[in-house]
């Protein structure tokens, strides 16, 4: 027997754009090429650049003239700020983000709603799935790999390059993307976080696929020992920051020991495997930057403009 139809879903679908034009037109266009059947598109994009250098692009899209569409700028380079703009125009019953360098699959909005009215959950994540060059080197493979889970699998966090949200979650004009971590990142596993702590159930869906190409310019050991470490900050942040004094001082320890067994084992893992070993110094990175935090050492800041690739 067939399956009732449902009834038409208005979804809000959220772009917060920096200097990538040609990747910005590449996705809005490719949001044409959608399963979009029972789904009312609404499109929002914010360009977090004051000299709006997406703006032809999204002009271009908007005489396309299919989906109801608004382009805003967000003038402080920060990449929280850029998102809460983009939650600020949000009406639809569901909102959805997506970054600007990522490419939806035929049936992301379909997938993603689907998955939310099955586990009638708050927030659903997709898989970002990194597409690599031909040509790479042996190592970045590992660290490129794409997270993949069993789908409705509850989550405690997620990013903010492929979810979907119910609108009620934004009733509460408290929460929000946290502006602190506007140029180091991290926003996202923050704001996710704060929204499961406030009893919001967050699921995971593996079909709702987006694509991410890794641009040549991170396929160096310095840009993935860098975000190692920015990765170990943001999880002391959002996480152990809050610990109690017990945990926080179990956690120490362990982390202090994971850094010193990491260090050890490196250079015996470079004898037998250079991607193994590898792996292992981008943990030693992370490590690093979660125990930075503790003796006030500087946030790493990715998205300030001297950092991004």
């Amino acid at each position: 027997m067939k399956e009732p139809r449902r009834e038409s879903a208005a979804i809000d679908v959220c772009v917060a754009t920096y200097k990538r034009p040609v990747a910005l037109s590449t996705l809005l266009f490719a949001l044409e090429r959608l399963d979009l059947d029972g789904i009312e598109l609404h499109v929002i994009v914010v360009d977090n650049d004051r000299h709006r250098s997406s703006e032809k692009a999204a002009c271009a899209f908007y005489q396309s003239q299919r989906f109801d569409f608004v382009y805003d700028v967000e003038p402080e380079q920060n990449i929280a700020l850029a998102r809460n703009r983009c939650l600020s125009h949000a009406q639809s019953s569901y909102v959805a983000f997506i970054d600007d360098d990522e490419m939806p699959s035929e049936n992301w909005l379909q997938s993603l709603l689907s998955c939310m009215l099955k586990y009638r959950c708050d927030i659903v994540f997709g898989p970002v799935l990194k597409l690599l060059p031909q040509r790479v080197p042996p190592w970045a493979e590992r660290c490129f790999k794409t997270v993949r889970r069993e789908t409705g699998l509850p989550v405690k966090v997620g990013g903010a390059g492929n979810v979907m949200m119910a609108r009620h979650v934004l009733d509460d004009d408290t929460m929000r993307f946290d502006p602190s971590f506007g140029l180091t990142g991290g926003e996202d596993t923050d704001y996710f976080y704060r929204q499961f702590l406030g009893g919001r159930s967050l699921i995971w869906c593996d079909e709702g696929l987006v694509t991410e190409p890794v641009p040549e310019t991170r396929l160096t050991l310095r840009w993935v020992w860098r975000r190692g470490f920015r990765s170990g900050q943001i999880f002391n942040r959002v996480f152990v920051s809050r610990y109690t004094v017990t945990h926080k001082c179990l956690w120490f320890g362990t982390k202090v020991a994971q850094l010193l067994i990491g260090l050890a084992v490196t250079p015996i893992l470079r004898v037998f495997s250079y991607p193994s070993c590898i792996a292992m110094t981008v943990r030693v990175a992370a490590a690093s930057g979660q125990l930075s935090r503790c003796f006030d050492g500087e946030d790493f800041e990715e998205y300030n403009n001297a950092n991004v690739p």
